[in-house]
């Protein structure tokens, strides 16, 4: 073991430990949930302290020599798995102090210490890099937090965008596969006129395509960083040029040129907009791909009593006493999935709304919920497109059977009989429990070159 002071008193810390004393004491003060902070904010603290490190040196405040062992400790270490061995590393809780300070200080003394034995010195001793003057320099927790957190966050959403992208994919092959199939389309969950199967996938997959473009939005707002403002927003003990530089390395070292500094870097530590608005993308996400799930579901339901018009792959057998049967259970997984997300929208409000004066300290909550919801839905849209959207087949001649029975085609004779005559003879379809089109010939209501030109079912699904 060795000895660490901070000015609370001193404590005893393991020799082997790349973490030191405000990290400890924050490991034993919050051991709340068991969840380790997402890597992603691991490596967006790591990747942020490299480019102060450099900003500090370009700008003339940070020595060479020790810019350079902080830059070398921070790629070391992201090149460890520290998450998998986080005992060494990096030990904080997901639920924390507020504004994020002991995530921050975690990465300072976890990064100074390796810095440190790069340089031949003792773990713990600080004496050529220390956690607070040369990890920590010009930063704040109240800049340094909320900029990691944006930053993690872009970059899981990038992921989740592409699985989007996928999924769309997935969704237009289906459209094109399904597009010559006339089936019966409802409404108010009673039948309705005539529509494609290929239809129904194809609106799904414009719906995707408008998530994805909502997202897209969203991130944009994640892009503005108040990293410069230090404690408050006024940049106290920032160097003239900081800014400037570090949002140069910044842009660099996340592959995103479209990075900025806030305008108000006040407005910038008392508000995080951009993370309700991204949160706000991923509540109406979920809220649309729910519904697409239970659109599936439906579609597929039975299949003997159900409406059948689809076939989804089978994935378990779906009952521990009833032999055979088959349930969707990748969309129900994903109903469970996008009800958390929604779940995490609601306690992401109440984190916005939470800011006093100068500083909302609610910020890990908000790390927290916007990277779990961007993590869970994108795993749950790979398994769902991977092992149930590819593999969906339709059910033709159930499709077929229903368009017949249906006796809302009797809409398209409204322009030529009126709605009353139409609305009539649909009545006495379902009484007699005929189809439309056998009525139609029965009762002769059209001729045959009538009969042909309008009840052209294909051709009433195209929009003119």
């Amino acid at each position: 073991m060795r000895i660490e002071k901070d000015s609370l008193g001193q404590l005893e810390i393991a020799d082997d430990a790349y973490y030191g004393i405000q990290s400890y004491r924050a490991s034993q003060n919050f051991q709340i949930s068991e969840t380790q902070v997402h890597p992603l904010m691991i490596k967006s603290y790591l990747l942020l302290k490299k480019a102060a490190a450099i900003a500090n040196e370009k700008v003339g405040v940070l020595e060479p020599k020790k810019a350079r062992a902080i830059i070398s400790a921070v790629d070391e270490l992201i090149n460890i798995d520290t998450h998998k061995d986080s005992s060494k590393y990096f030990i904080i809780d997901a639920f924390q102090a507020g504004a994020g300070t002991s995530q921050n200080m975690n990465a300072n003394e976890v990064i100074a210490n390796k810095a440190q034995e790069l340089l031949g010195k003792k773990l713990g001793s600080y004496d050529e890099i220390n956690p607070n003057d040369h990890v920590n320099m010009s930063q704040s927790t109240n800049d340094s937090y909320p900029t990691v957190m944006r930053l993690a966050t872009l970059a899981l959403s990038n992921q989740l965008i592409t699985e989007l992208e996928y999924f769309s994919n997935s969704l237009g092959v289906k459209a094109q596969e399904f597009d010559h199939i006339l089936k019966a389309g409802r409404t108010h969950l009673q039948d309705a006129v005539p529509i494609r199967l290929g239809q129904e996938f194809g609106a799904y997959k414009y719906t995707v395509d408008q998530l994805i473009k909502l997202l897209n939005e969203a991130q944009a707002s994640l892009r503005v960083l108040g990293i410069g403002g230090s404690a408050v927003g006024t940049g106290i003990n920032v160097p003239k040029g900081y800014r400037d530089t570090i949002i140069l390395e910044l842009r660099t070292l996340f592959q995103d040129d479209k990075l900025t500094i806030a305008p108000n870097l006040i407005a910038a530590m008392q508000s995080q907009l951009p993370m309700m608005i991204y949160s706000n993308a991923l509540r109406a996400s979920a809220l649309e791909l729910t519904r697409i799930m239970n659109d599936l579901r439906l579609l597929s339901s039975g299949p003997s009593t159900g409406l059948a018009e689809i076939i989804l792959p089978s994935s378990q057998p779906g009952s521990s006493i009833m032999p055979g049967k088959i349930n969707p259970s990748l969309l129900e997984m994903g109903n469970q999935v996008f009800f958390k997300v929604i779940g995490n929208d609601n306690a992401m409000a109440f984190a916005i709304q939470a800011g006093q004066l100068e500083l909302n300290v609610m910020m890990p909550l908000m790390a927290q919920l916007s990277l779990e919801s961007t993590h869970i839905m994108k795993n749950a849209l790979h398994s769902i497109r991977e092992r149930c959207i590819d593999g969906i087949k339709a059910n033709d001649k159930q499709c077929e059977k229903y368009l017949g029975l249906t006796s809302q085609i009797a809409t398209a004779l409204s322009p030529l009989i009126g709605y009353a005559k139409a609305a009539e003879l649909a009545k006495v379809a379902l009484s007699e429990n005929k189809s439309i089109i056998e009525l139609i010939k029965e009762k002769k209501i059209l001729t045959d070159e009538q009969f042909k030109k309008l009840l052209n079912l294909r051709e009433m699904t195209d929009a003119k």
